[in-house]
């Protein structure tokens, strides 16, 4: 499970989950709402894995902001993930194979007419061999 647990270090780094994934009345609401990943023996033989990670986020407007919409929009997410994930990746042993980019649903709450984003990340990542 060594790989799960660089994943989720790589990810969190990438998110910038110490700035971006909170709740608080002064920023936007991100927050990661699954992490689910599945592993291939990379070859015949072989005790190394690929893992196929699959990791859904949610972005909602602070709270007391007034705001409809987030502040943060998926595109500059997404260029920002993109732009550094060959080298965090890296950096943390790992291989990418490949990564792709799901805009998920826009979810209105009827009540407050605030609107969320909910998007996805599938990665295709195995450790390197040692």
């Amino acid at each position: 499970m060594e790989l799960v647990k660089k994943v989720r270090q790589v990810m969190k780094l990438l998110i910038n989950a110490d700035k971006n994934m909170t709740t608080s009345r002064d920023k936007d609401v991100f927050n990661e709402i699954a992490f689910n990943f599945s592993f291939e023996t990379l070859a015949f033989g072989s005790s190394r894995k690929l893992g196929l990670f699959t990791i859904q986020y949610l972005v909602s407007p602070k709270p007391d902001s007034g705001n409809t919409a987030p502040s943060v929009q998926y595109d500059q997410i997404i260029s920002t993930f993109d732009n550094e994930k060959a080298k965090a990746f890296k950096d943390a042993g790992l291989i990418i194979f490949s990564c792709t980019y799901e805009q998920g649903d826009i979810v209105t709450d009827l009540v407050s007419g605030s609107v969320s984003l909910a998007f996805t990340i599938n990665i295709h990542v195995a450790e390197k061999s040692k």
